[in-house]
Order: C-alpha cells, then structure tokens, then sequence
C-alpha cells in the first residue's frame, strides 16, 4: 500500500524488493494520485502476468476489503493514522508488516555550524516536492544567537532556489489537493510569518514559508506539516536540546548541523529517531547501502538494498542430520562414561 507523495518510486521500490526476494505481489497505489496509479497499473501489467503481480486501485472501500484478508506479509507507507487502521487488521492474522510512516523531523542548527551551507541544504530537503517529504524537515531547532542570521540565510537561500516570487515559478510544485492545502493554511500564523506566507488556493500552491517566535504549544508544532511551512524554535543552550526532544514521538529523521563532534555524538547517541544525517538532510534514505525505516511512532521495520531483500524474506534454519553416525550419549539410561566424554568434548 503507497502514498500519494512519491506514487510511482514509493510503488515500485518496496516492490522491486518482493519481487526479487520471491514473492508474489498485491500493489495498492493511492486514490489521490490516480494518474500515476493508471501508469503504474499499465507498467505492472506488460511486466507480470496477475497472478504474480496485480494492482489494485481505489479509495477507502478497496483499503478496508484488502485489509480484510489474509496476505503472509503487509507493506505500508502513508499517515500514522492509516498506520494504526493497517496494524489492527494485521494484528488479527498475526500477518508480520512494515510500516514507513511520519513524524516530526526535527532539524537541529547549533551555533558551530556552517550557516550559509546549512540554509542551503536545508531549503532543498524542506522544499522538495513542496514539503511533501516523509523525510523532510518538519521544523528547526536552533541555537537562540544565531537565529536571525539563520533565518536571514534561509530567505535568501529560497529565493536563490525557487525566485523571488515562487509562485510564478513552474518548477515549483503544488499541493497534492484542496484538502491538504486548507489544512496546511489553517496552520499559518501570520503573527509568525517572517517570509513567504502567500498561497493560491485556485492551483493549490503555497510558497515556502518561515515562521519565527514559534512555540513547542503553536498549532503548527501539534502535527506533521507535510508542507512547504518551516518553523524555527530556539534554545538558549545545547544542554537543553535532548532533554526538549527526547519526550517527543520518535521521528522518521532527524538531522543536526554542527562543527562540534561532542554535540554530534550526543544527539546521535541519545535520542532515538529513524535515520538521519550530519550536516545535511533527506540524502540518508537515498543510499541503498543502508536500511531506511521509522522506529516507535515514526513506523517499524526497514527496507532499500540487501535490507528491503531481507525484510520480504523469510529466513528458514534447517539441521541436515547425517546418519553414518549417532552418539549415544544423547539417549537415556545416561551413564558415567557419557558424561567423562561429554565433559572432554566440551573442553
């Protein structure tokens, strides 16, 4: 079951892995992104006969009658609400699922870290895909000093990337529909904006948008965004910053940008979150040589690579007894001697 955010590579990446790892498949790609599902039907069907690989498309009705069923194996990726919907049925076969969900990422700047670079690296992964991103950034976390200039570096960073008027831009993307654009509207707080802020609902775009003097309690801070708007939170002290996430919902990410290897170490060490990056974002779940996959709220399980060929595999462990031989000792009545031998054996 795939998400609407990435249809086509979220569809046949956990895919490509059942099918390597020998298994038959059932795709189900998302209701909200129904030309693509139409693609990838087309694409599934000249490559497999149906009884290896089907698809099927739909909305709600077809997710409650597929969940409804007995597969050896569930793969999810979407919302954690349709996360805990999935979990119950599997949980009624006891059928074993992975599910890549969301979450909060938090995106920690402290006051070593290289400014200009991290605003750069920064406005592409939130950004991408208008910040309908698993991975994405959902929020930053930094260091109260260098606040303004970060902020600063951002702006200009998004007008380097997007214009200064990204909404004219073509190559800026929209929001996948009118009901995710009124949520994502509802959680602006003009007394919060300091760039950005504008938004079209006839095209359903919304620009990048910044918002400053935000607050753990801010309506924007009680939910994954999935949307082009980036918060920025502050700390007075690095010491503050485990203990301000660590009684979170784990996320999917998390990503810090620092020159200092003592607050590197600390935050990689200490909070528990998906995967992540060290002076950059997203890029972690782009190489196949390493697993990706939430932990706790954020999901469970993991695939890409040798990891995802695992995951849709089920390892049997077999004993090939020989018969030219068999030890006595292992057989009642037990004697001495048997144990004299057992206890030279196991020297």
């Amino acid at each position: 079951m795939s998400p609407w955010n990435y249809p086509l590579l979220l569809t046949l990446d956990p895919l490509v892995d059942a099918v390597a790892a020998g298994n038959t498949a059932l795709v189900k790609p998302s209701a909200y992104s129904p030309e693509t599902s139409r693609v990838v039907s087309e694409i599934i069907a000249e490559c497999f006969p149906q009884e290896y690989v089907a698809v099927v498309t739909g909305g709600r009705e077809e997710n409650q009658a597929l969940l409804s069923q007995k597969f050896d194996f569930v793969f999810f990726t979407g919302s954690k609400a349709v996360g805990h919907e999935v979990l119950r049925h599997t949980a009624e076969t006891l059928t074993p699922a992975v599910l890549e969900l969301g979450g909060k990422s938090p995106c920690i700047v402290d006051s070593s870290a290289k400014i200009s670079l991290a605003a750069k690296r920064i406005v592409f992964g939130k950004f991408l895909n208008c910040g309908q991103t698993c991975v994405a950034p959902d929020y930053i976390l930094c260091d109260r000093s260098i606040r303004d200039e970060l902020i600063s570096a951002i702006i200009s960073e998004i007008q380097k990337q997007f214009g200064v008027s990204p909404l004219e831009n073509p190559d800026y993307g929209k929001i996948i529909s009118g009901k995710h654009f009124n949520r994502l509207v509802g959680l602006i707080d003009s007394k919060n904006v300091v760039f950005g802020g504008d938004a079209d609902a006839a095209s359903c775009r919304i620009s990048p948008t910044v918002l400053s003097a935000v607050s753990f309690s801010d309506a924007v801070m009680q939910e994954e965004i999935f949307g082009p708007l980036l918060p920025v939170l502050t700390y007075d002290s690095f010491s503050e910053v485990v203990p301000l996430l660590e009684g979170r919902e784990k996320p999917l990410a998390l990503y810090i940008f620092s020159e200092d290897k003592s607050h590197i170490r600390e935050v990689t060490e200490r909070l528990s979150f998906g995967g992540g990056c060290v002076n950059d974002v997203v890029i972690h779940l782009a190489t196949s040589e390493m697993g990706f996959g939430g932990v706790g709220e954020s999901g469970m399980g993991s695939y890409h690579g040798k990891t995802g060929f695992d995951t849709f595999s089920h390892t049997k462990s077999i004993v090939d007894k020989k018969t030219w031989m068999d030890l006595p000792m292992r057989y009642q009545p037990y004697k001495a001697l048997y144990s004299r031998l057992l206890h030279i054996f196991l020297r």
